[in-house]
């Protein structure tokens, strides 16, 4: 139980730099200024929480338009993803993953795998309601690739995911009394070139600042703001999320990039031990990694829940608008089926139809996976 003592809140005066870009302004302010709550001992810190993911999997594609894209990839994924618990209110958040670090070209066993972190981040709840983070992480923009599940559910979406960032951010929930919970999210951040870039084993290569794309300014000037909210009495089941991103041009980029993204989830519990989710989303961005393109993903999904079986049929449309001419009318499509064993352990099976740069693609896929929690 968190104590409800609080200190008595201080005016808070910031000094407004050019140096700050304006969300960090905010997520500093949102740091400096509420009331911090005092910290009641918990007698097992520190201690370890969260989970880790381990898979045997299984790609195989097939009927390419191109026949180099046809492969059979058997491969092992490890997500750990560790959180050290210093006190109720501070902790250091971690995912290390071993994955393919590199596409199939030709049938592999085992190959290209590599050893990454994907989140190195400090967080530090002030109370109940503000919380501030630093590191390496993911800041917040979208929803569809984090809750659409099937083991190809977010092939496409997740490339607007903002992997590999390095930055500030804070979030401030608010709500209650039937109302919902809501979360409005603040972060500035760059592309990651540092060490933690690379990979152990498999070298993925490691990013420079030479290599441009969006975000990749080693300053915190692109920054994303989202809100998030679900537990509204009115709108039983459902969770909601609106963003906004802006990313600085790289080296080789010839605008700053924008965009937007609206996202629903619906969920409906039916008696006799089933639920349907329905899952809706579209973001749309000018200007895209710093180029003169536009471009749309639109992403939808049902999921059906019944006992240890969940069946997802899911797909993102991705039309890209190319500032030279012409336009990709890409898509993916999956239908997967997965069966939950118990005590951590499940079996997916999954088939998908991909257009990418208007070249056809199929594939199936294989998952067995195991998941042990940390800190029971």
């Amino acid at each position: 139980m968190q104590s409800q003592d609080s200190k008595q809140a201080k005016p808070c005066i910031m000094p407004m730099t050019r140096s700050y870009p304006p969300v960090f302004c905010i997520a500093a302010f949102f740091a400096a200024c509420p009331a911090v709550a005092q910290e009641e001992v918990d007698p097992r810190v520190p201690y370890f929480s969260g989970n880790i993911i381990s898979r045997l999997g299984y790609n195989g594609d097939y009927d390419a338009e191109e026949p180099r894209n046809e492969a059979d990839d058997l491969f092992v994924q490890i997500i750990a993803s560790p959180v050290l618990n210093f006190s109720d209110r501070f902790r250091f958040i971690s995912e290390l993953r071993v994955e393919t670090v590199a596409p199939a070209s030709e049938d592999r066993a085992f190959e290209d795998q590599g050893l990454f972190a994907r989140f190195l981040l400090a967080e530090y709840s002030l109370n109940d309601e503000f919380s501030v983070h630093a590191g390496k992480h993911t800041p917040s923009f979208a929803l569809a690739s984090l809750v659409t599940p099937g083991m190809y559910g977010n092939s496409y979406s997740k490339e607007i995911e903002l992997i590999d960032r390095v930055g500030l951010g804070s979030a401030y929930t608010f709500g209650g009394n039937g109302d919902g919970e809501h979360t409005l999210s603040l972060n500035s951040f760059f592309e990651d070139t540092s060490v933690f870039s690379d990979s152990l084993g498999t070298n993925r290569g490691r990013n420079s600042i030479d290599d441009g794309g969006a975000s990749n300014t080693e300053g915190l000037d692109s920054f994303t703001v989202s809100l998030e909210g679900l537990g509204m009495d009115r709108l039983p089941g459902l969770t909601y999320k609106l963003g906004y991103i802006y990313q600085r041009r790289g080296v080789d980029g010839v605008a700053d990039e924008n965009g937007i993204s609206a996202s629903v989830l619906q969920s409906f519990e039916t008696r006799g031990g089933t639920d349907w989710t329905l899952i809706g989303e579209i973001a749309a961005f000018d200007n895209f990694d710093g180029t003169a393109d536009e471009i749309i993903y639109a992403s939808g999904a049902v999921v059906y829940r019944t006992g240890p079986w969940t069946a997802v049929l899911s797909g993102t449309a991705r039309p890209r608008w190319l500032s030279g001419g012409g336009r990709f009318d890409d898509y993916t499509a999956q239908t997967s089926i997965e069966y939950n064993f118990g005590k951590g352990i499940s079996l997916a099976v999954a088939h998908e139809f991909s257009r990418d740069e208007n070249v056809n693609n199929r594939r199936i896929g294989l998952r067995l996976s195991k998941v042990i929690e940390l800190g029971e």
